[in-house]
């Protein structure tokens, strides 16, 4: 686990697509992106269900 301190910062975890920048930075060609994908739906009829799961297909 990764486990970074700076100052009073604590930083406990660094993902994709982060950074601990120090100092005077320019940052160029970083690109972030954020898709959520969320679903509602019923069951209906006389079922007894233990577990689902659902699959979300993306296409381009």
């Amino acid at each position: 686990m990764t486990s970074i301190k700076y100052g009073s910062l604590k930083i406990n975890d660094i993902r994709d697509s982060s950074g601990l920048l120090v100092g005077t930075n320019i940052i160029k060609g970083r690109k972030n992106e954020v898709v959520v994908n969320e679903g509602f739906g019923t069951i209906k009829g006389n079922n007894k269900v233990k577990s689902n799961a659902g699959v979300i297909e993306k296409h381009s």
